[in-house]
């Protein structure tokens, strides 16, 4: 089972970015099991957490969780996944 730590980068908070990244990922074969798109999820969410918990100050400790992004074959918990989904949908996200 391959896995992979990338570092949170405010660039991921922008979409697009974070499915290039999952792209440039997946191509270079760092990764499998998860799709462009479920592993954009999870590079987003990160960075989501990682820069709205430096505004809130009782978040910080999310801080410690959401850097460096930890990532494996086949992705993280059902549960995970589907909070990384859903924090796609219902935020704007730049573009």
């Amino acid at each position: 089972m391959k896995k992979l730590s990338i570092e949170v980068k405010k660039e991921f908070l922008n979409k697009d970015a974070c499915m290039k990244e999952a792209s440039r990922i997946i191509s270079e074969g760092k990764l499998s099991g998860m799709s462009e798109l479920q592993l954009a999820h999870e590079i987003y969410s990160h960075a989501l957490a990682f820069y709205i918990s430096d505004k809130i100050f009782f978040l910080n400790w999310v801080k410690k969780y959401a850097d460096p992004i930890d990532m494996r074959d086949g992705g993280d918990t059902p549960f995970r996944r589907f909070l990384f989904a859903s924090s796609w949908k219902i935020t704007k996200g730049k573009k």
